[in-house]
């Protein structure tokens, strides 16, 4: 008793400590809660080694947001729009002004030498040509490029090149100084709204979100316009909105499901007060965990920890039924009943999510951690605390609860008594199913997505008005900066090469290589000195000594009037070993080639840039490995349980477990037409349930207290999990939807695995 004494000294103590530790973390601890899908998303070797780079491209890009109008009276909903924005808070406008193409042949004049477009290149030496070339720009009158370099650059060849160069980039075109787009011939005027997302917490996100959409609908309202508009904000704003609404629903439905249970048990009102003490306090101890473990906690997290009502009300049912005996062995010196089969069903469920912790999904390895900390806190309150609550002994099973086992054992006697019969059933019913619905995988992320089709609608319109949607990028990084351009040289070269029709966009021609340029400075100087440019130079009448070599450099380019563009394209990032350069190229009109494509793959700066087809590719890996790990867990649970209670109870324990697993990947496989990551992962906690059952199963028999302590569990646990079947992210839809069949068919399936039978009321210990 003394040792019982000083355990419970040494609880209080701990949860003391808890306490503070969890008051610490919540109050001075640097934490956020955040509903941003790409920070829980896998990621392949190749995007880890450029993931710095995406970043610092496209960080400012994410959070932007962009409004397109079109109708009569647009214009008027543009400036509206314009006015109104402002009053949101943490929005600003972003000015799209056209750029002076003054200031911009002024900023080319020292370097006008250096660019050649095809057309000259390949006529360099034919000074009729040329003469043709630089006719057909002068007779152009209203053209601005022959207007405003013709008397810095008489021969034309820069008023050429900025011409095809700027032409090449231009997102949109401009009209009186608003900016539009047009897309099959509806004109649609652009707006581009910037957020300051960075350290807004959710809840601003989604006030943000519901100002701007109904900003929207009132101009909509009263200009009579369309107004599609799409931006990561909205995304965030959805996706948190619909994530605590399932919080908070699924959790009470959940608790709700498991009270009734336990009122329908016992009748009183002290199992309630126990299973809500309990339940407080394992999720105190894996919100704590999660708070030490990691920076940020992602809401679908919480989603997913809804499941931990489910799993810990277990170790409660277990304690409640069995309330009489605890109190009654400790006083004995004989100790808890429960530990042993409560320690094993723990040990083995924490391997379960355990394995989780390393996953490269860091959704997954928070939802390990909450818990396993959460069902270790679960399980010492069960085993220290609850028996000394006052009255705890004296708690009773109602008469209800009592007969309701005796006959759930009088039916399943029978599944006991025809073993053979049973598992021959299990085997053709396996058989069938796999024939019916042949396994089929789905990788994609978009399982992950909760975003509603309205919104994804308004995105897939947007990027088609902004010809994003048939579009290929690329990421280039390097140490240099001239090494990255020269790198953007090499790729476009070889794709235009081998590839036709096929379109590019990046700074390449605006910014070339200095190497680049110091060849076309060469043709040129060549050219003009065999005489070349002598009947151009006539025609526009002014001299232009070719002057010394003088390279435009990348960070000239920055300080110049397009440095806007050069932004929107490059960029650059410290590292470890220094400064690393990045852009990115888009190509468009037909598909990069399978060749094209491989020989992408071989180059180490080079990565296509394809978020949700490379988060598929790592989920497809992901899960590849987790089938293998599927498989060792079968042949671990062989060889525990064969180990454990010989071969026949073993194979009886074995044959429970695996079964029950397995049939709840066919039924899946049948109800959803695939399976996915989240199936296999559900399987994990269904052959760690599964080993609780049939060890209690293996330790107690089938008696009556044992049943109804099992059978609570089982409808408790297959409520909590069939709850997020309703959830409108398919990862968790998809993942309470197989716990929940495998939780059906392990209660159906574990009592083949009992010892004996006992029919008596108390039944046996």
């Amino acid at each position: 008793m003394r040792d019982f004494n000083k355990l419970k000294k040494l609880y209080w103590l701990q949860l003391l400590s808890v306490f503070l530790l969890g008051s610490y973390l919540l109050f001075f601890g640097q934490w956020r809660i955040e509903s941003n899908l790409l920070s829980i998303l896998p990621h392949s070797a190749q995007q880890q080694d450029f993931s710095a780079a995406e970043q610092a491209l496209f960080k400012n890009k994410s959070q932007q947001l962009i409004v397109l109008i079109a109708g009569d009276n647009a214009l008027n909903a543009h400036h509206a729009l314009a006015v109104k924005a402002r009053d949101v808070a943490n929005v600003n406008i972003v000015p799209l002004a056209e750029p002076s193409l003054t200031d911009i042949a002024e900023f080319y004049r020292p370097f006008r030498h250096n660019f050649l477009t095809s057309s000259y290149l390949e006529n360099i030496d034919n000074s009729q040509v040329l003469m043709k070339l630089a006719t057909q720009q002068i007779i152009q009158v209203a053209n601005p490029f022959v207007s405003e370099t013709i008397a810095t650059a008489p021969r034309l060849n820069l008023a050429d090149y900025l011409q095809v160069a700027l032409s090449n980039l231009a997102d949109v075109e401009f009209d009186q100084g608003v900016a539009f787009v047009n897309v099959q011939g509806q004109r649609y005027l652009l707006s581009r709204l910037q957020v300051t997302l960075d350290g807004l917490d959710l809840n601003t996100s989604v006030d943000i979100s519901a100002k701007l959409q109904q900003l929207f609908n009132d101009i909509r309202a009263a200009e009579q316009v369309e107004l599609i508009y799409s931006g990561i904000l909205f995304h965030t704003a959805e996706s948190t909105s619909q994530a605590k609404s399932e919080i908070s629903t699924f959790g009470v439905l959940s608790l709700v499901a498991v009270l009734l249970l336990i009122w329908s048990a016992f009748r009183s009102i002290l199992p309630l007060l126990s299973a809500l003490l309990v339940l407080s306090i394992a999720c105190a101890y894996g919100f704590i965990a999660i708070l030490l473990f990691f920076q940020s906690l992602h809401l679908l997290t919480l989603v997913f920890a809804i499941t931990l009502i489910g799993v810990v009300i277990d170790y409660c049912f277990h304690a409640l039924v069995y309330a009489d005996r605890q109190r009654k062995h400790q006083q004995e010196h004989e100790g808890n009943p429960l530990t042993k089969p409560l320690v094993l069903g723990f040990i083995t469920t924490a391997i379960g999510y355990f394995i989780l912790v390393f996953s490269p999904l860091s959704l997954l390895s928070q939802v390990a951690v909450f818990m396993i900390f959460g069902l270790l806190g679960a399980l010492i309150t069960v085993l220290v605390l609850l028996p000394q609550l006052k009255g705890f002994s004296k708690i009773t099973c109602s008469p209800f609860a009592l007969t309701f086992s005796q006959q759930g054992i009088e039916l399943f006697s029978k599944v006991v008594n025809h073993k053979k019969a049973a598992i021959a059933l299990l085997t053709l019913a396996l058989i069938l199913l796999t024939v019916l619905e042949p396994i089929k995988f789905n990788d994609d992320v978009r399982l992950l997505n909760s975003s509603p089709k309205w919104l994804i609608d308004q995105e897939v319109n947007v990027a088609k008005a902004l010809s994003y949607q048939n579009s290929q990028r690329l990421i280039i990084k390097a140490r240099t900066a001239q090494e990255m351009l020269e790198i953007q040289e090499q790729v476009i070269d070889r794709v235009l090469a081998s590839q036709a029709n096929i379109s590019v966009k990046g700074i390449d021609k605006l910014l070339p290589s200095v190497k680049r340029q110091q060849q076309h400075y060469a043709l040129l100087a060549k050219a003009d000195e065999q005489g070349s440019f002598q009947q151009v130079l006539a025609l526009s009448g002014l001299p232009d000594p070719i002057s010394a070599f003088k390279p435009l450099r990348f960070q000239d380019f920055l300080q110049g009037p397009l440095a806007e563009i050069a932004q929107s394209y490059t960029a650059y990032y410290d590292t470890e070993n220094g400064l690393e350069y990045t852009s990115w190229l888009e190509f468009s009109q037909v598909p990069l080639s399978a060749d094209n494509l491989l020989w992408l793959a071989e180059n180490p700066h080079v990565s296509l840039y394809d978020t949700a087809s490379d988060v598929s590719d790592a989920l497809g890996q992901y899960r590849q490995g987790i089938l293998w790990l599927l498989a060792s867990a079968f042949v671990a649970v062989v060889v525990i349980l064969f180990a454990k209670y010989g071969l026949k109870a073993g194979a009886l324990s074995a044959i429970a477990t695996i079964g029950s697993a397995l049939l709840a990947l066919t039924l899946s496989q049948l109800f959803s037409s695939y399976l996915n990551i989240f199936n296999l992962l559900a399987v994990l906690l269904i052959i760690a349930l599964a080993i609780d059952y049939v060890i209690f199963y293996q330790e107690h028999g089938l008696q009556v207290k044992t049943f109804l302590a099992i059978s609570l569990s089982a409808l408790s646990s297959a409520a909590v999990f069939g709850i997020l079947v309703f959830s409108a992210t398919p990862a968790v839809s998809s993942f309470g939807l197989t716990v929940m069949i495998g939780i059906v068919s392990i209660f159906i399936l574990a009592p083949i695995s009992a010892k004996n039978i006992n029919l008596s009321e108390m039944g046996s210990s």
